[in-house]
């Protein structure tokens, strides 16, 4: 933010100076014109003493003293008049001080006007402010709808304003306040069924309801899509969750980050299926049970590990981060033991969705954690698709995983999967 103010002023001052330089010289000028208009007084003073020294000894007559004064009064005009076109007068110099204070002025009162500036705050301070901000929108926006109770998409709006704040039970009623209108809109019971996805760190019975009747109304809804291949892996139903990703991956744009990560879980997904099948051939399990998701992991990574389960897989090891969470003296008082913890980590560069989580109490810490792709939250989405990665840490007042004023947390320095022996000290308190 400093360097910003500091570049800001640089060029305010860089402006001033090109643009003043010509006052400049043209004070140069002045002092310059000034010096000789005295001189030039000086000179006709001399000429006008001689002259009349010339008559009292009687060398020139009356007639030709009055007109001699009168040639000498003329060019003394002139000499004047040409110096003051030269110095150009006091007005200029007035134009170039009012544009040395108005320049500086209007530059800072455009940029409040039509930039951004809170774009040039602290990251934390931008994210509370734009909370802040969609808070009191939300506000108002109950207010007024309950004095106009009946307005759908007004309904709508508060319960996704509502569900990106993390309020997730006034979003449940905001979207049940929708009316009739919601049961006939796939999009709506998609976000619907994220947001309880999202509240219960899963998909609960409900969720699953709301998503078949998104895909039943609308069979190429985007979001339904993706959701309905969500549940369908986290219940072991590979097969059905990579036909749910393949009809979605035709509508997303080719290559972009979107069309990666539905890839990367469909490949996933036909991984997850062919192993169910080996299972099952095996006689491990019933023909037909899903396999559970860590189960395959670890079979399809290492062959052998039936034998010898309590040895990690060799991919899972590679890309796992190992390390030390800390509660730090200063904000030890501020924390209760039954706070919910919660370690992730996210990628350096790439979207914020945590690419693997856990969740502990504080009354745990110190805690020795691990985090490997068997906690991704989302396939596809995990630690071994990241470059560069970072563990944050937070202690939740509210019990979820949506910050919050007065959370407690901390964060590691950006790491590669597979590091090892990171200490994260949860130390600070958010605003």
């Amino acid at each position: 933010m400093i360097a910003f103010y500091l570049s800001g002023a640089a060029l305010v001052v860089a402006a001033l100076v090109l643009l003043l330089r010509p006052w400049w010289l043209q004070n140069r000028r002045t002092a310059s014109a000034d010096s000789q208009t005295a001189l030039n007084v000086a000179i006709h003073r001399d000429r006008l003493a001689e002259i009349e020294r010339d008559h009292l000894n009687g060398t020139l007559a009356a007639p030709d003293l009055a007109e001699a004064r009168e040639e000498l009064q003329r060019q003394l005009l002139e000499d004047t008049a040409a110096a003051d076109s030269v110095t150009g007068g006091s007005g200029d110099r007035r134009a170039g001080i009012a544009l040395a204070v108005v320049l500086p002025v209007l530059a800072v009162s455009l940029y409040a006007l039509l930039g951004s500036p809170a774009a040039i705050l602290p990251e934390a301070e931008r994210t509370q402010k734009a909370t802040a901000d969609m808070e009191q929108l939300t506000i108002r926006l109950a207010q007024k709808l309950e004095q106009s109770p009946d307005n759908p998409e007004g309904w709508a709006m508060l319960a996704r304003s509502y569900k990106s704040l993390g309020r997730w039970d006034e979003a449940e009623r905001a979207f049940l306040r929708i009316g009739p209108s919601l049961e006939s809109n796939a999009e709506l019971l998609a976000e619907y069924a994220e947001m309880l996805a999202q509240r219960d760190n899963g998909f609960g019975e409900r969720a699953r309801a709301l998503i078949r009747k998104a895909l039943e109304i609308d069979p190429r809804n985007m979001l339904a899509l993706f959701l309905g291949g969500g549940e369908a892996f986290e219940s072991g139903r590979y097969a059905e969750a990579a036909t749910l990703w393949e009809r979605l991956l035709p509508q997303l744009e080719p290559g972009g980050e979107d069309a990666q990560l539905v890839e990367a879980s469909i490949a996933r997904a036909r991984q997850g299926s062919g192993a169910g099948r080996q299972a099952a051939g095996r006689g491990d399990v019933p023909a037909g049970t899903a396999v559970p998701q860590d189960d395959v992991h670890r079979r399809v990574a290492q062959p052998g590990a039936d034998k010898d389960a309590a040895k990690p897989a060799a991919g899972v090891a590679a890309t796992s981060l190992r390390g030390r969470v800390e509660l730090s003296a200063a904000v030890k008082d501020k924390a209760k033991p039954d706070d919910v913890v919660f370690i992730f980590a996210r990628a350096v560069d790439g979207p914020r969705m945590p690419l693997a989580a856990k969740r502990a109490r504080v009354a745990d810490l110190p805690l020795e954690f691990v985090l490997d792709d068997s906690q991704a939250v989302m396939p596809g989405a995990n630690l071994s698709s990241a470059q560069q990665v970072r563990v944050e840490v937070r202690i939740s007042k509210s019990g979820t995983a949506t910050p919050s004023s007065g959370d407690l947390t901390g964060k590691s320095e950006a790491v590669k999967p597979g590091a090892k022996g990171l200490r994260v000290v949860i130390d600070r308190v958010e605003p």
